[in-house]
């Protein structure tokens, strides 16, 4: 069996993905520590795991530069 890891995640799962609670998760993508999601269709927003996992690594800048975890 094949087994993959999502590219997208709702919100709740991309806190979770981050081990965050879904309010400090939004905390984050609004002050631009995090990216914003992406708009697939109407209603339907979903963010990119290998962006999260980019910011957790270090390989990736942040949205908003100036801002600290």
């Amino acid at each position: 069996m094949v087994s993959f890891a999502p590219a997208a995640l709702r919100e709740a799962n991309a806190a979770a993905y981050l081990d965050l609670s879904v309010s400090k998760f939004r905390d984050l993508v609004s002050n631009g520590a995090l990216p914003k999601p992406v708009r697939l269709a109407d209603g339907v927003e979903r963010w990119k795991s290998d962006e999260l996992l980019a910011i957790l690594n270090g390989t990736s800048a942040r949205p908003c530069e100036e801002f600290e975890l």
